[in-house]
């Protein structure tokens, strides 16, 4: 297994891209049976972890004591999406139909 970082990227007008549930990147072949674990919309990263022995050269690899280390220390606020937070995080926009 591995664990890594993954980029968020901006739209030309500094907004971050939308995502679906279980996205972790933008590159052209992905690894498989990924789990993403926090999202951090505000700094612009995300942290996923893998058991596929294929890692994208658009990620960066990190450890596991790094990886958990970060979503522990993720505060809750406001684009900043780990735990049960994570879980939820799209229910507010399918409610409202966007």
């Amino acid at each position: 297994m591995y664990y890594f970082k993954f980029e968020i990227p901006t739209n030309a007008d500094g907004s971050r891209v939308t995502y679906s549930p279980g996205w972790h990147g933008t590159m052209p072949k992905c690894s498989k049976n990924v789990k993403v674990l926090l999202y951090n919309d505000k700094e612009g990263y995300g942290i996923a972890k893998t058991e596929d022995t294929f890692i994208p050269k658009e990620v960066e690899v990190i450890t596991e004591k790094i990886a958990l280390g970060i979503v522990a220390k993720a505060t809750d606020e406001e684009g900043v999406f780990f735990g049960d937070k994570l879980v939820t995080r799209w229910d507010a926009e399918v409610l409202d139909g966007k």
